[in-house]
């Protein structure tokens, strides 16, 4: 059936994360479940407002307007501190549980923080780095504490709410600070398009805008059951217990899965079945016929029985793990977010989606193509760089942010992201070639794991990791350059093939490192 476009989701306008936790007050359906010492743990809608509103008085009697961050991994105290925090008055500052001691300091004083909320897996490091702190496992009795106290903050949605910092893929990592206006609109804007029909599974870690935001706050904003997974090797089993009908991640755990799935194919000797269940499952599809639940039912119970969407954004994603995830029933929706933006700008809606785009962009959102570069405009536009003027100043233009990468509209309206600016490779002849359109055709050969394009000394290398049982065999390498030239204007032509005998370096967002990457190929040919 051909898809066509349709009109928004009814959904509550919201101004701030206060109304955002008044809208269930009463509510006594489940919105928080996780694992706790092998225990099932549930806080309904009701408990969490109560909860929020209790924490929010001790954080309003001991502090005013101040900066105070929060370290662990993913879970309900995580959330429960953040908001408090945010409800009086003062600012969330969300750091990264996996950086080690000096970056988490220097992190700390970047942003003049005054207290910290923090997992006790962090106990010995956090106690020494304020002077203070407030324990996760300490999160009841601190809420007692506080229902005795009076949070008397009037919202002001524009001030400073929250900070989070970019995943520095450049290896610096900018503190962007965020309104209750900027994450509410985008709360609403991303909501208005895209709506799970159940619960929701969330994994991502919660200091990226991309898995607070969209993964633990929009989920409670639909209303649905959200399933908070504290480590990703439990995962399989949080799926068993929760039985997510969406699922937020990154493309590194998009392949994850894929490879996961026909790993466990070839162990149990089932993958020809499997390949033979795809052919006839997509003659039947093509007649009408839906046999994608029946046919791979034992694929679906790994996901918990009930997976349809997983939301996937963070970086680029090859669309053949789109085509591949809906042959077997669950829809990969690719979205389009930056942390600048609370996060979500763009994203594909259920029933009307396009392979290869970032999705629609959301509603109350203002996308412009200017030269090229997407630029963004609207509530969702953060305030700045936390004490950065010259890095804002780079970026805000015309009540513009821009964004640094390239793309275009089409016209029906969804969003491609074609590459960044910075990549860009420009040639001594003025020639410009974009690493992303190169690096796509390279990466459809199977031999290929992964493919990074980039100039040195005015000639186009590709640096490449070789796919399982190719490792170290150059000529083999050279040989698919060879042919893949043949087609291309010389101008255009890889000049040398860098074969890597290690993964490339990733963020903990799952993006190429460009920058370390090109480091390490450099010395590497220099020690050869």
């Amino acid at each position: 059936m051909k898809q066509s476009n349709y009109d928004y989701y009814s959904v509550p306008k919201i101004n701030n994360l206060h109304e955002l936790v008044q809208q269930r007050k009463d509510s006594p359906r489940t919105a928080f479940m996780w694992r706790e010492n092998g225990e099932i743990q549930r806080r309904s809608f009701q408990d969490v407002y109560q909860d929020v509103t209790r924490l929010s008085g001790l954080f309003y009697e001991k502090y005013r307007g101040v900066n105070i961050a929060v370290i662990g991994e993913n879970s309900y105290a995580w959330i429960i501190y953040s908001l408090a925090i945010v409800l009086s008055g003062n600012v969330c500052v969300a750091i990264d549980k996996d950086g080690d001691l000096k970056t988490i300091k220097k992190q700390l004083k970047q942003c003049d923080v005054k207290a910290l909320c923090y997992s006790d897996t962090y106990n010995p490091e956090a106690q020494s780095l304020t002077k203070n702190n407030y324990s996760f496992s300490n999160l009841k009795s601190n809420i007692r504490q506080g229902a005795k106290l009076k949070n008397q903050y009037r919202v002001d949605e524009n001030k400073p709410a929250m900070i989070f910092f970019t995943s520095g893929t450049t290896g610096y990592s900018k503190a962007v600070v965020l309104s209750e206006r900027n994450i509410a609109t985008d709360i609403y804007g991303a909501a208005s398009i895209f709506k799970p029909s159940g619960g929701v599974s969330s994994f991502l870690p919660y200091h990226h805008a991309f898995g607070y935001v969209t993964s633990a706050l929009k989920p409670y904003y639909y209303g649905v059951l959200t399933f908070i997974s504290s480590s990703f090797k439990h995962l399989t089993d949080d799926f068993q217990t929760s039985h997510p009908n969406t699922i937020f991640a990154v493309p590194m755990v998009v392949e994850t899965f894929y490879k996961q799935i026909w790993r466990e194919a070839r162990r149990s000797k089932t993958d020809k079945k499997l390949q033979r269940g795809l052919k006839i499952s997509n003659m039947l599809l093509k007649v009408g016929i839906d046999q994608r639940y029946n046919f791979f039912k034992d694929i679906h119970r790994q996901f918990g029985g009930k997976l349809r969407y997983i939301i996937c954004g963070g970086a680029p994603l090859d669309p053949s793990y789109v085509k591949w995830f809906r042959q077997i029933g669950i829809e990969v929706l690719n979205g389009y977010g930056i942390t600048e933006c609370s996060p979500v700008v763009a994203v594909n809606r259920n029933q009307y989606h396009q392979d290869g785009s970032v999705g629609q962009i959301c509603r109350d959102v203002d996308v412009r193509i200017i030269d090229g570069e997407i630029a963004v405009g609207g509530d969702i536009v953060m305030l700045g760089y936390y004490k950065d003027k010259r890095a804002t100043e780079a970026v805000l233009r015309n009540n513009y942010y821009f964004t640094g990468d390239l793309g275009y509209i089409d016209a029906n309206g969804f969003l491609y992201v074609t590459g960044r600016k910075k990549n860009l490779i420009i040639l001594s002849n003025g020639e410009n070639v974009s690493p992303e359109e190169i690096e796509k055709e390279l990466a459809k050969n199977p031999a290929i794991s992964e493919v990074a394009v980039y100039e040195y000394q005015n000639r186009i290398i590709a640096s490449i990791y070789p796919a399982e049982g190719y490792l170290g065999d150059q000529e083999f390498y050279d040989d698919i350059i060879y042919e893949y030239n043949q087609t291309k204007a010389k101008n255009r032509q890889i000049a040398m093939v860098h074969l890597r005998s290690k993964p490339f370096p990733r963020n903990n967002n799952g993006k190429v490192v460009r920058d370390k990457l090109i480091e390490e190929d450099n010395h590497e040919r220099k020690n050869h």
